[in-house]
């Protein structure tokens, strides 16, 4: 088959790329859970009688908890179909069954991706919202 030269050189870069995003996917996980547990002790500082600085503060403190929460959410593992895979390939030649494989792993690698974009996205605004959560405690706690 012409033009099959390179495909280890592509599976491995597939591979690769693969590794680095559960890898990301770990991080991600690891700072949100950080997050959380950040943002819990800033409401549960804020949740005494509550006036408008740490009220705000509570506020923000629950966002930065709920978007973290989110973040944290457990998501889809993408994997080979091996009954699939069985049924398709079994006869196949070889370059064909590694083809079909490379495009379902770049397939999987670019729904991981995309899942990892979400999670970033709500992993950023926990963040933003611990941030804001912080200050309008402290100033709660001294002018209140």
């Amino acid at each position: 088959m012409q033009g099959t030269a390179s495909i280890e050189l592509v599976a491995v870069e597939v591979g690769t790329e693969r590794a680095a995003l559960l890898t990301h996917f770990d991080a991600v996980d690891t700072k949100a859970g950080v997050v959380l547990g950040f943002a819990g002790a800033i409401a549960a500082l804020s949740a005494r009688p509550i006036g408008p600085w740490s009220g705000a503060g509570l506020v923000a403190a629950t966002a930065s908890g709920l978007f973290a929460l989110v973040s944290f959410w457990p998501r889809k593992y993408w994997r080979t179909d091996l009954d699939a895979l069985r049924r398709k390939y079994l006869a196949a030649e070889p370059v064909f069954t590694r083809i079909g494989l490379l495009d379902s792993q770049i397939l999987m690698a670019t729904r991981q991706h995309g899942a990892l974009r979400w999670k970033v996205g709500f992993l950023k605004l926990a963040m933003l919202s611990l941030a804001i959560a912080v200050p309008l405690s402290a100033l709660g706690t001294t002018l209140e």
